[in-house]
């Protein structure tokens, strides 16, 4: 890796902490969400491999069903405290959920992210009955970058090829369905995602390695290994195109899904309702979400 792309990205981490920060004053946390901060998943005292755990006040004595929320920011920047309000509100609507943090690049490949969200997956599901949560009702929710590793390590639940491919240890249960928000779900495509970042992803050399067939996520071992997914993107975000592409390729699968696509507004920009959970959209977005949800 160029010394010049590494220091770019560690700017643009930097940038993006600095931009969170005057970010974290303009909203206050709901009422009626326990929140419990800085859970590890891995025994390590990494902080990216830390979760917080949002459950709704007053239902301490009830199994709930659970999400598991990981982050977007492109598998370069981001951090579950970004994704604290957006997972507040989905609490809200009666589950448990569990905001995973993990590895960024360039401090790790995506196979390091990947195993990453797997030994998170694991260690909720085999630690359900601490947090209330209902083990035959697991969800998995995330945005942008976030979208792109859950849908992948979602398919490597059920697609073990594609996983030993991963250098990963996929989780032994499969998610109920997924909530992808404005996905990331395209790495290798000639833009100016795919023009730079595959080789820092996947490593030097990848087209002649395992994982060749696996980085288009429009491979049918791939996409019909998905559950059901609810897809939401805008006609202001960035990756619109990525959401409308990747859904005709579960249409083309016959994979269940639903798309929520909203019009022109200039607001509504890339995972607005993650950056702005209190819109009137976004309270939409988590509804329609969660009724598509109550089907599977």
């Amino acid at each position: 890796m160029s010394n010049f792309m590494t220091k770019n990205f560690y700017k643009q981490r930097e940038d993006f902490e600095k931009s969170a920060a005057v970010r974290d004053k303009k909203f206050s946390f709901p009422d009626g969400v326990v929140e419990s901060r800085d859970i590890p998943y891995i025994a390590d005292s990494q902080k990216e491999h830390l979760m917080d755990v949002y459950r709704p006040q007053g239902k301490e004595n009830e199994t709930l069903p659970v999400i598991i929320n990981i982050h977007g920011g492109g598998l370069l920047i981001g951090n579950k405290e970004f994704n604290r309000y957006f997972c507040a509100r989905l609490c809200l609507l009666g589950y448990v959920v569990f905001s995973v943090e993990y590895r960024l690049v360039p401090d790790c490949s995506v196979y390091d992210q990947f195993s990453d969200v797997s030994t998170a997956m694991t260690f909720i599901r085999d630690n359900l009955s601490s947090y209330g949560g209902n083990p035959d009702r697991i969800y998995g929710v995330a945005d942008s970058g976030g979208a792109y590793l859950l849908t992948n390590v979602a398919a490597m639940t059920k697609n073990k090829k594609f996983a030993k491919a991963a250098h990963t240890k996929a989780p032994d249960f499969s998610l109920n369905a997924l909530g992808l928000i404005s996905g990331m779900f395209y790495t290798t495509r000639f833009d100016k995602i795919g023009l730079f970042l595959p080789s820092y992803l996947y490593g030097k050399g990848y087209k002649k390695k395992a994982i060749a067939p696996y980085v288009n996520i429009e491979n049918p071992e791939i996409i019909s290994a998905l559950p059901p997914c609810f897809l939401v993107t805008s006609h202001s975000d960035n990756l619109e195109h990525y959401t409308v592409k990747f859904e005709k390729a579960l249409k083309a699968n016959r994979v269940s899904h639903k798309l929520l696509r909203f019009g022109k507004n200039k607001k509504l920009t890339h995972a607005f309702s993650v950056f702005e959970p209190f819109y009137e959209e976004s309270t939409k977005t988590l509804k329609s979400m969660h009724e598509y949800f109550q089907s599977f």
